[in-house]
């Protein structure tokens, strides 16, 4: 498949106001490591709502696309990209991907915390007039950095799932996991049905505790 020069998406330029339909172009040189992918499907996270109204904001990220819980089918990959599991990633794979980190800060060397990676960014953190421009959710492809941890998707997985996985699962289990898990005899008591509350519920009763 030849790669396309660039994308639509949907860009925040000023929080609180429309989004802008732009053309942002497309890397046309994969490097090693990362993959181009077609998105399949993206699922709005509560802080990309805070973003747009400017409830949340990091100096100097607009224009950005916002959207970072999204699925892709790739249709370009860099040399040596691989999976969390270290299978190669290949042409038409469905996958879904975390933020990019950089591998030698304090945070991914020590901490061994993706969200403590002093150069993490993906989505929200990427600004949309920069290479490589897109890299987020609203879009039509987005760029996948070589530092994004990328996993192939089972057949079984709905995109929806898989998508809102990418931000809402993993806020969950980290907070299943900063509070001490789920034990023999432990209640659990989960406040509203969003998506994490949906995970919460799901991880609360594959630990062994049903709702």
């Amino acid at each position: 498949m030849t790669i396309p020069t660039s994308s639509l998406a949907a860009v925040l330029t000023e929080h609180g106001e429309a989004l802008e339909l732009r053309q942002l172009p497309l890397p046309q040189t994969v490097e090693p490591g990362a993959a181009l992918v077609r998105i399949t499907c993206t699922t709005l996270c509560g802080t990309d709502i805070e973003i747009w109204e400017g409830k949340m904001t990091f100096p100097g990220m607009l224009p950005v696309v916002l959207g970072h819980e999204m699925v892709g089918e790739v249709i370009a990959v860099g040399d040596g990209a691989t999976d969390a599991l270290g299978e190669p990633i290949r042409l038409g794979d469905r996958i879904g991907w975390s933020e990019s980190v950089c591998g030698e800060c304090f945070g991914c060397t020590v901490l061994r915390q993706p969200v403590a990676c002093s150069k993490r960014g993906y989505g929200f953190l990427q600004r949309s007039d920069r290479h490589p421009f897109a890299t987020a959710g609203l879009s039509e492809y987005a760029y996948v950095t070589p530092g994004a941890q990328k996993l192939r998707l089972p057949d079984e997985v709905k995109d929806t799932w898989a998508s809102a996985a990418g931000c809402a699962a993993k806020t969950v289990l980290r907070a299943f996991d900063r509070a001490g898990g789920v034990r023999a005899g432990s209640t659990v008591v989960v406040q509203g049905s969003g998506a994490l509350g949906l995970f919460a519920t799901a991880v609360a009763s594959i630990s062994g505790r049903a709702p």
